[in-house]
Parts: C-alpha cells; structure tokens; sequence
C-alpha cells in the first residue's frame, strides 16, 4: 500500500475544510475529482475514512488519527515554503544569533532593538549559550553569528573584534571604597570577592594582576555571569570587576562603578562561518552592534565620570 501525494493533499483539504465543496474549491477541482480520489486512497489503505450521509461526510476515528500524522507533515511543508521565501531576500530571513548569556541582557536586547526599526522584516533568533557550546555552534553553521568575548581560532569561522572599553570596578552602595574614583589592586587586599568562574578569560587576567601585585582577595563567591555578579554585589556579598557592557547595563541599578587604575582593555568577538549566503545581512547586524557597543561606552565613560 502506497498513497500518493494527490491522494494526501484531498484527504487533508476534506479534513481542514469540512466537506467536498469546499475541498473541491480549495484545490481548484471537482467535487467528483475529489470524491473519487476519496475512495481509491481507501480501497488502498483497506479502511473507511469517512461515514456519508447523503452528501455530508463525517470522518471516521481511523480517519482522525490519520489526519493528526498529515497534519504535521504538511505544517512541515508550510515550513519549508516560509523558509524558501525568507531566502529569497535577505531582508525577511530568519537570522540566528549566538551570543553568551553577559551580552544577550545587556548589548544584544539594543542591537535587536535598533535592527527591528532598521529591518523589520528580519526575522532575529537570538540563543544564549555558554561559550565552547557557541564556538562548536557556530563553526558548524547552526548560528549565523556568534558573539562571545574570547578568541578562537578554527577552519572555517571567521572573527573580527569590536572593541568596548576596559573592565570597571562594581561595589555595593556605601561601600568604603566608593568614595575613591579609580580603584588599584592594592585597594582590594582582603576584600571580599565576588569571583567568574575557573575557566573565564578575564578571571584568569585579574588573577594575574593580583598576583603580580601581591594581593590577596577574600574569597565571597563564584559565579558565571556578568550579571550574577552584579547582583552578588549588590546584595553585599562582596566587590568584582566586570566587562563594561554589564557595568553600562547596571548603572543605577543598586551598584556603584568605579574605574579600575590598570587597563584591562576589553572586546567582543564576532564570529560567522566562512561560507554563508547571509554575508550582507550578517555585516548589517555586525555595524548595529559596534554602533551600540559604542553607544554603551561614551554612556558608561560619562557615568564615571560624573562619579
């Protein structure tokens, strides 16, 4: 037993639409056209899938089961259609974005933002992953872009940086170190500490600048986003050093920033797969982030400075 595809698409007109007529007029045929292919798809499949009632058809329970299988295949081709006609113009594509979990609630909700007004016929999928799950991703072109903040090297993904700034000192509201405007490392000696994870890059540059200077920091707590740390501090568990898009995103919001007395510059990284068909697009998208990661700098730079 093997039906065609005719057999399928009158079967499930029939379904959608209630009666022959209207399935007749739905697919631009005859209601005898569609009563015969009717009967021949069930002499093939052995089973009856409507009761008829002089010209009214009530399908029956096998009838129901079989549509729920027909119905998904044809939203899978109503899928399919969609996505070829996103692909005929740049501008109504569904573009996937990878980024880690820092950008997706401080840059990227303004780079969506911005592109909407700019685009809005782009379809933007923004996905927040930890970043050796984004480097995987996007080097195997499930993500048109990936954003992240470490470098990675691999075949076939290309990266550019954008730079944003340097890192900035976070403290609670009346803590005894805000009332200095640029923090050293001599300044967090014995302070209770608010700590990313092992394996971020900048936890490793900071780890390196303490040492080198001798200072030892009071373990508060670990945590894996720029974001949790703000909120850390705030609590009062400690003070941190964090990326200063976090720290733009966090002004006023129950912190204090603070310049930090030695440079740690900081970037994002933007990667996209060497062949794609999304180059245009995924340079449109590429301009809007660095003119808002721009944006959040000159803002951060005048909060620090009115401090």
């Amino acid at each position: 037993m093997r039906l065609n595809q005719r057999q399928i698409e009158v079967f499930n007109a029939v379904m959608v639409n209630k009666s022959v007529t209207a399935a007749a007029a739905a697919l631009g045929t005859s209601q005898p056209t569609i009563s015969r292919e009717l009967r021949e798809m069930e002499q093939r499949i052995g089973f009856d899938l409507f009761l008829r009632f002089g010209k009214r058809l009530t399908p029956t329970n096998q009838a129901l089961l079989l549509h729920e299988v027909v119905r998904r295949s044809f939203v899978g081709m109503d899928e399919i259609s969609r996505a070829a006609s996103a692909i005929r113009t740049y501008n109504a594509a569904n573009f996937r974005i990878a980024t880690i979990p820092a950008f997706a609630e401080s840059v990227m909700p303004r780079v969506a933002q911005r592109l909407q007004k700019q685009r809005p016929a782009v379809h933007l999928s923004l996905h927040s992953l930890e970043e050796l799950s984004l480097q995987h991703e996007v080097s195997t072109t499930v993500f048109d872009l990936g954003v992240t903040e470490g470098r990675f090297e691999q075949q076939g993904v290309i990266s550019q940086n954008i730079e944003v700034g340097e890192l900035v000192c976070v403290l609670p509201i009346g803590h005894p170190l805000a009332g200095k405007k640029v923090l050293q490392p001599e300044d967090f000696n014995n302070e209770p500490f608010v700590y990313f994870s092992q394996d971020d890059p900048y936890r490793r540059k900071l780890d390196d600048i303490f040492f080198e200077a001798g200072i030892t920091r009071s373990y508060a707590v670990e945590t894996t986003t720029a974001a949790s740390v703000c909120s850390m501090v705030s609590a009062g568990l400690g003070v941190s050093i964090i990326n200063p898009l976090t720290a733009e995103n966090h002004i006023g919001k129950g912190v204090v920033l603070r310049r930090l007395g030695v440079s740690v510059p900081y970037a994002l990284v933007v990667w996209r797969p060497a062949k794609s068909s999304r180059s245009r697009l995924a340079e449109r998208v590429i301009a809007t982030l660095s003119d808002v990661a721009a944006e959040m700098r000159r803002t951060l730079q005048a909060a620090l400075n009115r401090e």
